[in-house]
């Protein structure tokens, strides 16, 4: 653990990147991009910090978390809504493998996550052969209990046992970055040991909110099948998240077959979204035949695991119709808000947005929602889209009546209801939007469990192409008003 403060000029500049590219190599990550990307960030801390209204200086703390290292840069310059865009272009080339910014109480941070040596290390499968789905049985004994991160190299060996290089979340070829996430507490979860040591079944939880997981990474050895163990598993996972008091439980069924949604309604799940485009295409063994050719979406499902507290929810007009269908019939204790007291918003919003280059994937959080949301949010978005962005989620405050009012315009940034989870944010209920370079989405091989997530999904998916229309349509209609000012002739309307 390294922290470092220094002036805000070149000596104080040239001093961080140095000490960010020794302490980078040291561990044996890319030490020279380590210190051109604080150079370039500290540079910006700079500009940021030309009013001379606060210390001019730069606070470094670099730690080792996982497999990647961590780099944390603060300032007291102007407020940013996330890194400069002169960073996320270098993102496309590897530089980093994560770096967020936000605005918080004391001022500006920003965090580079770089990939060390370990964090590429893919499952040792030299050995390991990839069964056939119609496998013969077993009769091996087994024994069910807790994840521990000794189970690392078995959970990826038994994920790729059991689907070669085909499954859908590539996280789990990763051993060393599943048993970093275990020592961190923020991975969960219940395997199947055989009694010559192999992980033939697993079901899992990660924490994305103060008190919300997301369940799955679920699989079973073909070998093993018909014992009941995805229902064992599952019951002794839910029974784990009562014990440590989770509020809520997320997970995300694929849309291109109706099993995982089959046992999220069986078990009582609401379905509360979907994430569109949400990932790079993959190949799914025994499901679809061969790769899919569009990025994969996904239905997002939630339960409620305790009583959740009374609350109201706020949200624009455009998006009332999706929150009414979600809440209709549940037990949630949710009120639609309808007339918001008088306006007294705060002047700035406070957001944080992350960039996953390998997805292409933006992500803004929006904390606090003040006069400027359109703005902030639009500037973001635009940065992230000449970044290469496919995907951009926001997630909005939904218990904020600000909301309902200053919301109201975010359709005409291509902004499309996406997902609702209540108490997915530290502020309470989360409403998430898209924004999506195409719009257009696949549904060919869509298939549906039951009307209610058909109905749903069809909603958020013709406002998506609707909303995405809208700049084309909007700068159309400004073209021809401006056409008739000068020629006399009255405008025509949009085709």
């Amino acid at each position: 653990m390294l922290d470092v403060t220094a002036p805000a000029d070149e000596i104080g500049i040239t001093s961080i990147a140095a000490a960010a590219r020794a302490a980078t190599r040291g561990l044996g990550g890319d030490g020279d991009a380590a210190g051109h990307l604080v150079r370039l960030l500290a540079e910006d801390a700079r500009r940021r910090l030309a009013g001379g209204e606060e210390a001019a200086t730069i606070e470094m703390h670099i730690a080792e978390e996982g497999t990647e290292l961590a780099i944390t840069l603060r300032d007291r310059g102007a407020p940013i809504a996330g890194p400069p865009s002169s960073v996320l272009a270098l993102l496309e080339l590897g530089a980093a493998s994560r770096i967020d910014g936000q605005h918080d109480a004391h001022g500006n941070v920003l965090n580079i996550r770089l990939a060390l040596p370990e964090h590429h290390a893919v499952v040792e499968h030299g050995e390991v052969e990839v069964l056939d789905e119609a496998s013969a049985l077993s009769e091996e004994h087994h024994i069910v209990r807790p994840l521990t991160a000794v189970d690392a190299d078995g959970l990826t060996q038994g994920i790729y046992r059991t689907y070669g290089w085909t499954y859908p979340n590539p996280a789990f070829y990763y051993p060393e970055r599943i048993a970093a996430e275990l020592a961190s507490e923020n991975r969960i979860g219940q395997v199947a040991v055989s009694d010559s040591g192999e992980v033939v079944a697993h079901w899992g939880a990660v924490w994305i909110g103060p008190s919300i997981v997301e369940t799955g990474g679920t699989f079973t050895d073909p070998r093993f099948r018909r014992r009941g163990l995805a229902q064992e598993l599952g019951d002794r996972l839910l029974a784990q998240l009562h014990h440590l008091g989770v509020e809520g439980r997320l997970r995300e069924p694929v849309l291109t077959h109706t099993a995982t949604q089959h046992i999220a309604a069986q078990e009582g799940a609401t379905f509360v979204g979907v994430r569109l485009h949400d990932h790079l295409p993959f190949q799914q063994v025994g499901i679809t035949d061969g790769l899919l050719h569009d990025r994969a979406s996904l239905s997002v499902a939630y339960s409620a695991l305790r009583p959740l507290a009374p609350a109201t929810v706020w949200v624009p007009d455009a998006y009332r119709p999706f929150l009414e269908h979600i809440l209709d019939g549940t037990d949630w204790n949710r009120t639609i808000g309808s007339e918001p007291a008088a306006p007294a918003w705060p002047d700035r919003s406070h957001s944080s947005s992350t960039y996953d280059t390998d997805e292409r994937l933006g992500d803004i959080t929006v904390d606090v929602i003040g006069d400027d949301l359109v703005d902030v949010l639009d500037a973001t978005i635009d940065q992230m889209r000449h970044s290469g962005a496919a995907v951009v989620r926001v997630n909005l405050p939904g218990n904020d009546p600000a909301l309902a009012v200053l919301g109201a315009g975010l359709p005409d940034l291509g902004l499309g209801f996406s997902v609702y989870v209540p108490g997915l944010l530290a502020t309470g209920d989360a409403i998430t939007l898209e924004w999506l370079d195409d719009p257009e989405v696949d549904t060919s091989a869509f298939h549906f469990v039951n009307e209610d997530i058909e109905t749903l999904t069809r909603m958020i998916i013709d406002q998506a192409v609707e909303v995405g229309s809208r700049g084309s349509r909007l700068r159309r209609r400004a073209a021809r008003r401006a056409q008739a000012r000068v020629s006399g002739a009255p405008s025509t309307p949009d085709a």
